[in-house]
This record gives structure tokens, C-alpha cells and sequence, in this order.
């Protein structure tokens, strides 16, 4: 297990990058966009299995479900800084304060 959370630590640098991609495109709703995330994450521990320098004991499914994390850790990264909305709350994972009504 400690090697899928490892390999998903270094595959979520591309995942985060190619989900901000989407993101800034506005080709996914934001509402589909931690799913988006997961798929990406999928495809990108998938393409691994195929790239001969990337030498791990991990099997095709263990790929698969180190992308998986690192699609969620993709969304996870940035909901734990942003909101729904985008706008930055000085507490982390968007407390009280950020779902506080405007005055």
C-alpha cells in the first residue's frame, strides 16, 4: 500500500497540472471537475504501465489505483485552499467564516 500512495504522490504533479488544464478551459462544469480529476488520474496511472523508464513492482491495477488517488488528491489539493465559488477563506477546508453570509 505505502508504494501506491508513493507512486500517486508523484503522478498527482501532472494530474493537478492537466486538471487546472480543464479548469481554466472551461471544458468540464466545476461541478464535474473532481470527477474529471479521477478519470484523468486513471488514464495517466494507466499510460505508466506503458513507459518502460518507470520501473515499480506495482501491477496494471495497482497503477489504476494509484491514479484514482491521485485524481482525488488532485481535486483535494485545491478544495482544501479554494472553495466552490474560487475565492480564498483564511481557514483551511473553507470553515465557518467562508460559508458565512455577505453583509
Amino acid at each position: 500500500m505505502e508504494q501506491i500512495i508513493a507512486f500517486a504522490g508523484v503522478i498527482s504533479v501532472i494530474t493537478i497540472a492537466l486538471v487546472q488544464v480543464l479548469k481554466k478551459s472551461k471544458v468540464v462544469p466545476k461541478n464535474w471537475l473532481p470527477v474529471a480529476g479521477m478519470v484523468v488520474g486513471v488514464v495517466i496511472g494507466g499510460v505508466t504501465q506503458f513507459i518502460p523508464e518507470i520501473v515499480t513492482e506495482l501491477s496494471f491495477g495497482g497503477r489504476l489505483l494509484a491514479g484514482l488517488i491521485s485524481g482525488l488528491m488532485a481535486t483535494g489539493v485545491w478544495e482544501t485552499f479554494k472553495n466552490r465559488e474560487g475565492k480564498n477563506t483564511e481557514k483551511l477546508g473553507a470553515g465557518a467564516q467562508a460559508k458565512a453570509p455577505k453583509k
